[in-house]
């Protein structure tokens, strides 16, 4: 079968092969997918440029949706047939954080934790992020098998897994923001217009995005976004952009790009008793440094990992949000392609000119 193999560091380490095959029978719990959709995501390019610090070789992507092809012995949580979204997390299920609801908290699986079910010509490759999505076909655990409705369209439904869910489980599940809150988002691209439109959904009441390309204005707006500030040279004080439009400081910052020096900003834009939520994710090895008093009024500051995501809760709760007209995914992908598409997918994350790529590995 065809997939992407990333071989090194950098985005001229990523070939297709045509001769990628799983390797090995499926363990009780485990489910073949054929992956008809897989986002691109900011984090595929980290991972292609060694900021995770994967080993190689490796098939990338992790945001993908698809229709299941064979279940283990095992498995109960899909059938053969059903349409799923692939969740990147490989919990246990059975530990005090997975049955107390905090799935992204368990401690059994580490964050991270690889396996290699493929193979090219006898050689063993990894997958990225529990799934390696830029394949024909991939195994997983049937916990990260979330059944959808057939009437949701997978490009759709592939974005749930990962940007969608990241951003709107930042304001839903952790942020937890409030009828009447304001909130400033650091980054409009693919998260971050998840961030804006759930803000938007539970009423707050002023949304600030903040980008330093211009034509993502329309896009912030149409997605929710109240003011759009944009962040042009280096002397631009998005600090002070936002207290002209809330003099106090919001009640909500959401640093989505992965800048340390951006998470800092957000921290002082953001009011006593507010919240500074870490969305982005940077190199693995960056460090923050901020001014004390900055955070010292009361502020929280929150790590994200995944929008504090329930899976097997929140994604057919977003997908249900899609079909009822309450969630915009449509408008989110900039275009399709095949597997050969990739390079041109990261060219876009560079330049900020698109939302989302969605690759079509069976066309």
């Amino acid at each position: 079968m065809q997939g992407l193999i990333l071989e090194g560091t950098g985005e001229d380490t990523v070939r297709l092969s045509h001769d990628l095959e799983l390797v090995g029978s499926l363990a009780p719990r485990q489910v073949r997918v054929e992956v008809r959709a897989a986002g691109v995501c900011g984090s595929d390019l980290s991972c292609v440029l060694g900021k995770y610090y994967m080993p190689t070789p490796l098939v990338p992507g992790h945001e993908a949706a698809g229709v299941v092809l064979e279940v283990g012995s095992a498995v109960t949580y899909c059938s053969v047939g059903d349409h799923v979204v692939l969740s990147t997390f490989g919990n246990c299920g059975h530990c005090g954080d997975c049955e107390g609801g905090d799935p992204g908290n368990c401690t059994n699986v580490a964050l991270g934790s690889l396996s290699q079910p493929y193979a090219e010509h006898g050689r063993p490759v990894y997958n990225f992020a529990n799934i390696g999505a830029f394949t024909q076909q991939t195994v997983v655990g049937e916990n990260q098998c979330i059944p959808i409705p057939a009437a949701m369209p997978l490009a759709a439904a592939a974005l749930i897994g990962c940007g969608v869910a990241t951003g709107t489980g930042a304001v839903f599940n952790r942020a937890r923001v409030q009828i009447g809150d304001t909130v400033a988002v650091i980054g409009a691209g693919g998260v971050g217009l998840n961030v804006i439109q759930a803000a938007k959904l539970v009423g707050a009441s002023a949304v600030i995005a903040i980008d330093r390309v211009a034509a993502k204005e329309a896009l912030a707006r149409e997605f929710g976004a109240t003011d759009f500030v944009l962040a042009e040279g280096d002397d631009f004080d998005p600090v002070a952009a936002v207290k002209s439009l809330c003099p106090s400081g919001v009640h909500h910052a959401f640093e989505v790009v992965g800048s340390t020096a951006l998470l800092a900003q957000a921290i002082s834009m953001t009011r006593p008793g507010g919240n500074v939520c870490a969305v982005g994710v940077p190199d693995l090895g960056a460090k923050v440094t901020y001014p004390f008093l900055d955070l010292h009024q009361n502020k929280s500051l929150l790590g994200i990992r995944a929008g504090g995501a329930r899976p097997r809760k929140d994604f057919p709760m977003l997908a249900d949000l899609y079909l009822r007209g309450s969630l915009k995914l449509d408008e989110m992908i900039s275009r399709t392609a095949g597997l050969d598409g990739l390079q041109g997918a990261f060219d876009a994350l560079r330049t900020g000119a698109e939302a989302r790529t969605v690759l079509l590995p069976n066309g």
